[in-house]
């Protein structure tokens, strides 16, 4: 009876070993500017190895997601001709357009929704608070997935910038570096929040002026993980009436201040599809440490993220983030917390500062129309030609908290609570239109208008 077994467990076994599947060729079609090495450093799979079925299944889907938010392509197909237990790999990607010299001319608020009630306030007049200028990117830039910016913004908010990343510089492909030299001035700079909104000090000159050089040495280990240092020096210098109004927006009553830090950052991705996940999980945790005279505390900060499809054409997606920062002198524009980049829905045209805080967005939503593909008509260059787009409607909740150890406003140090409805609208080129619905704690009822990504 064991000798039996045996046979029975040793043939199983054996049968399962063999349903392997070689991998004989890999093919790329269609990248006229990407080099080969940029997209086979994405890729799950190699050449002359072996996988099962539907192991080899799994790394194709992971594969294409990797390619996808490279950003470098508008369309990703991977498909596989079987040969007994061989398979030959095709790779067939339509590249973006990489080179944009495209005019600024954009709102010199946080957000939209701001900017749009103040405008209205002043019976849609006052368009002073607007930039233009020239902003060139160079994306894919050499072919290796090299950016190059230049930026040269006039108006409310002055803006220069020159920014260069390379991706892997060593024969591993798994060192890269990316710097970035920039200069700011204002006419309009908050210096302090009261009742929950920023107060602004405007003047006929520049009342603040920043430079800032940042340098970053990244290492990418593996596909879907990367180490980074950041070194970041900041000066920055404002008038003598911001100084007056708050004696700490510096961290003393000086008018300039030099700060210095180093921050180290994990990261890990496993999206399908970064600017609009539907499926996978990502992970950031970051550590900083400021050096100066008056500023030397630590922050830390970590972020998770999931989605799932648990039924067909239905999509939860979470997220969960944390900032902490050791006790010490923090200027006031170092306290910044939830209203800036971050926010609770429903909370827009409010600002929460403070030296602590945690966030968390639940969504749950249905692609109303699935992502559908289609060409334009009369346009000739591919990588304009053939575009989708998908639209999906959702209920969602955000709570936050901001912990404040000299709390000033009301949404200091309480639970902030949002939730709502939202309409999504997506299409190529990473272009995202959310048009959401919110009732927040206060019992205040708005739309509001994003161009990004709620987690």
């Amino acid at each position: 009876m064991r000798t039996l077994l045996f046979s029975i467990l040793l043939l199983f076994f054996t049968q399962v070993a063999e349903a392997q599947i070689t991998v004989t060729s890999i093919t790329l079609n269609g990248n006229l500017k990407t080099q080969n090495d940029i997209i086979l450093r994405e890729l799950s799979f190699e050449e002359n190895k072996s996988y099962s079925n539907e192991d080899l299944t799994k790394k194709i889907e992971e594969s294409k997601a990797n390619l996808i938010n490279l950003k470098l392509f508008n369309f990703v197909e991977i498909n596989k001709n079987e040969n007994k237990d061989t398979v030959q790999i095709t790779v067939d990607v339509i590249e973006r357009w990489y080179i944009w010299p495209y005019p600024i001319f954009e709102i010199s608020e946080r957000n939209f929704n701001t900017w749009w009630k103040e405008f209205a306030a002043n019976n849609y007049s006052d368009f002073s608070r607007l930039n233009y200028g020239l902003f060139f990117n160079w994306e894919n830039f050499r072919g290796r997935n090299e950016l190059l910016k230049l930026k040269i913004r006039k108006g409310f908010k002055e803006h220069y910038l020159l920014a260069y990343e390379v991706p892997y510089f060593n024969k591993n492909k798994t060192i890269g570096i990316n710097t970035n030299l920039g200069f700011f001035q204002r006419k309009k700079t908050h210096y302090a929040t009261d009742n929950n909104s920023l107060q602004y000090f405007e003047s006929d000159n520049f009342n603040s002026i920043d430079y800032d050089l940042n340098t970053e040495i990244v290492y990418r280990n593996n596909i879907h993980q990367k180490h980074k240092i950041k070194f970041t020096y900041l000066k920055s210098t404002v008038s003598d009436s911001i100084t007056i109004l708050n004696p700490n927006y510096l961290g003393n009553s000086d008018t300039t201040a030099e700060l210095f830090n180093i921050r180290y950052v994990l990261e890990h991705e496993k999206r399908d599809y970064s600017i609009y996940p539907l499926h996978g999980y990502a992970l950031s945790f970051e550590i900083k440490k400021y050096f100066s005279s008056d500023v030397h505390h630590f922050e830390l900060l970590t972020k998770s993220e999931k989605h799932i499809e648990p039924f067909n054409r239905f999509y939860i997606g979470s997220s969960f983030k944390t900032k902490y920062s050791t006790k010490g002198n923090q200027p006031y524009f170092m306290q910044k917390a939830l209203g800036y980049g971050d926010y609770v829905r429903g909370y827009e045209y409010y600002v929460v500062d403070g030296q602590r805080y945690w966030l968390s967005k639940t969504a749950i939503k249905y692609a109303l129309i699935e992502k559908t593909y289609f060409e334009i008509p009369y346009v000739k260059m591919k990588q304009f030609k053939k575009s989708h787009y998908a639209l999906y409607l959702g209920v969602f909740s955000d709570l936050g908290y901001v912990l404040n150890e000299q709390p000033k406003n009301t949404l200091n140090n309480s639970l902030l609570w949002g939730k709502g409805i939202a309409l999504d609208y997506v299409t190529y080129y990473d272009k995202l239109l959310r048009i959401e619905y919110s009732i927040n704690r206060l019992g205040e009822k708005a739309v509001f208008l994003h161009f990004s990504s709620p987690f």
